[in-house]
């Protein structure tokens, strides 16, 4: 899922900003791929079976394929650490979200 453009539901558009420098100026990131990661770990901490999904043996974990949902979190987690501590603040608060249904 790899966009143009990076959309976050529930970020303001001054942090979506921020999301697209990043995701510009690192080399392990490309265009929309904050984004993939935040619909990648939403829709594995959203499944009924996510704690029984091991790494070793949870399927397909290519990131260019179907995506590893604690890659996804990590790449969160860093983008978050780069961003302004304001803006960081819009993401934190999704992520934590979802972080308390897993």
């Amino acid at each position: 899922m790899q966009d143009d453009i990076t959309t976050i539901h529930g970020l303001s558009s001054a942090a979506l900003a921020e999301v697209r420098r990043i995701e510009r100026q690192k080399k392990d990131r490309w265009p929309g791929s904050i984004g993939s990661a935040m619909v990648r770990w939403r829709s594995f901490v959203h499944q009924p079976n996510r704690r029984l999904w091991e790494y070793e043996s949870g399927g397909c974990t290519e990131w260019a394929c179907c995506g590893d949902p604690w890659q996804a979190r990590e790449h969160l987690e860093a983008v978050m650490l780069a961003m302004s501590r304001r803006r960081a603040r819009e993401l934190r608060n999704l992520v934590d979200a979802l972080d308390r249904r897993y």
